[in-house]
């Protein structure tokens, strides 16, 4: 019996999409030259409303939708859910502060050394934030006793390098579409490379996770293996994740990775398809585990 459907898919997916954004949004510029961070409000603007889209999927997925201020009334350390919604409402927390001290700045009265470590702090509370909302995507669903999901530890390390691999698609395609390639080309053109390498981990712990399965011995693993690989889940999982969100993608992305993604249109291109397969990519994994590991 399924009992998490389409909605609990979109929002490890979204949760995933803001929380990797702003991951990698704030390393690339802990490590660029950039200081505008124009690069992590991006990672904002794009991760408030698919976090909030994120919560809406949760909350609908409960059956009693007026009832959810019960997630919000205690902590249950014991229940991932618990844990992870209160993870996303933070973040959402100190995503939206940020932004409202970014554009109130000029008009508070407060010293300006004084708002800009205030706005050091919470940066970096948004990123030890993040760590710990992606790693939930996947923790939610390896605490279950579901052989798919709890017959081995590489689930939360798999969501984790999915949310990052997503979400540094989506700071580069939006990078494109906005034309930031202008001012902060070296940059995206960075994290083009990172990101080959991200999803190159990825398939590597797909592979193991896949490989465990068969070989763990654990009831209804090697079943739940069979049908990911040969059964009902095979064409979204082959042609959906491994192929086009990660050999492709890793394809596009390798052979030009070492180009100016502004000077070109195959270049342009390239790296915006490869993207876009990354972040579905993301969300047709989710869809194969949260639903494979209920048949």
């Amino acid at each position: 019996m399924i009992t998490w459907g389409y909605q609990i898919c979109l929002d490890l997916w979204l949760a995933g999409l803001a929380a990797g954004s702003y991951f990698v949004a704030f390393l690339a510029e802990r490590f660029g030259k950039h200081t505008d961070h124009q690069l992590l409000h991006t990672a904002l603007y794009i991760g408030i409303p698919a976090a909030l889209t994120g919560v809406i999927f949760l909350i609908t997925d409960l059956g009693y939708p007026l009832r959810f201020w019960h997630l919000f009334v205690f902590i249950n350390f014991k229940s991932p859910m618990s844990l992870g919604s209160w993870l996303l409402m933070l973040w959402m927390a100190i995503a939206v502060l940020i932004v409202l001290l970014w554009h109130t700045r000029n008009r508070l009265p407060i010293k300006p050394g004084i708002l800009h470590r205030i706005m050091g702090y919470l940066r970096w509370a948004g990123f030890f934030v993040s760590m710990l909302l992606m790693t939930y995507t996947g923790a939610l669903l390896a605490a279950s006793v579901r052989p798919l999901w709890a017959s081995t530890f590489l689930l939360p390390p798999l969501f984790v390098v999915s949310a990052i691999s997503t979400g540094a698609a989506i700071l580069i395609l939006t990078g494109l579409i906005t034309r930031m390639w202008k001012t902060h080309g070296e940059t995206i053109r960075r994290m083009i490379q990172a990101v080959s390498i991200v999803i190159m981990v990825e398939l590597v712990i797909l592979t193991v996770f896949v490989l465990w399965l068969s070989q763990s011995g654990i009831p209804g693993a090697n079943e739940s293996m069979k049908m990911l690989t040969i059964g009902m889940l095979a064409v979204p999982f082959w042609l959906g994740v491994v192929f086009l969100a990660i050999l492709v993608a890793f394809v596009l992305y390798v052979t030009h990775w070492n180009k100016k993604v502004g000077d070109h249109r195959a270049v342009f291109g390239a790296s915006v398809v490869s993207s876009v397969f990354v972040i579905f990519g993301g969300l047709i994994l989710r869809f194969v585990i949260v639903i494979g590991g209920q048949i």
